[in-house]
């Protein structure tokens, strides 16, 4: 496979394939796990995935950018799965390019921590969710795609209801009634 020629699209994770793969007959009949990832080039086997995922991202310099997806995946390990399955959930955002994504429930805290400049030029809201009732930012683009009223709360991440900061409300309108 030349891998100058792959690109972020061509690998993105689609789904897990699982295959039993059985040798010999009778007695001898033996089974063996394939696990393997749907793409873009068709399936591939995880561990091939994954080094050729460490190699697009090697070859595009963005190894510490990978780092902090790998430490923001630990810090948030709320369901305690194993140091290798982080790297491999890392991987997952990364070649899905994630952290560019305003829907991406951790967009403004991931981005706020280690990419400050890509929120320069995102359409923040200050939103208060009824869970913690606490103001936190989230994306115009999470608002517009609220299910049933309600988006992550910025502070828990627990879904919920949710309503715009009263301060954010007032220097909107201030703004719309000043002659521009």
């Amino acid at each position: 496979m030349d891998l100058t020629a792959i690109d972020f699209p061509d690998i993105c994770w689609r789904y897990g394939v699982f295959y039993c793969i059985r040798t010999g007959t009778g007695r001898d009949k033996k089974y063996c796990p394939w696990s393997g990832v749907k793409t873009a080039l068709g399936e591939i086997e995880q561990k091939i995935w994954c080094q050729i995922a460490e190699a697009l991202i090697e070859r595009r310099g963005e190894s510490p950018l990978l780092k902090c997806l790998v430490e923001w995946k630990t810090a948030h390990n709320y369901a305690h799965i194993s140091k290798e399955e982080i790297r491999k959930e890392a991987l997952q955002l990364h070649v899905a390019r994630l952290f560019d994504n305003p829907l991406w429930a951790d967009f403004v805290p991931f981005n706020r921590k280690y990419r400050p400049d890509a929120l320069k030029s995102a359409h923040l809201v200050t939103v208060i969710n009824e869970c913690c009732k606490m103001p936190g930012e989230v994306t115009q683009e999470q608002i517009d795609h609220a299910l049933n009223g309600t988006i992550a709360c910025p502070c828990c991440g627990r879904w919920s209801l949710f309503h715009f900061c009263e301060e954010q409300m007032e220097n909107e309108i201030g703004m719309e009634m000043t002659p521009q």
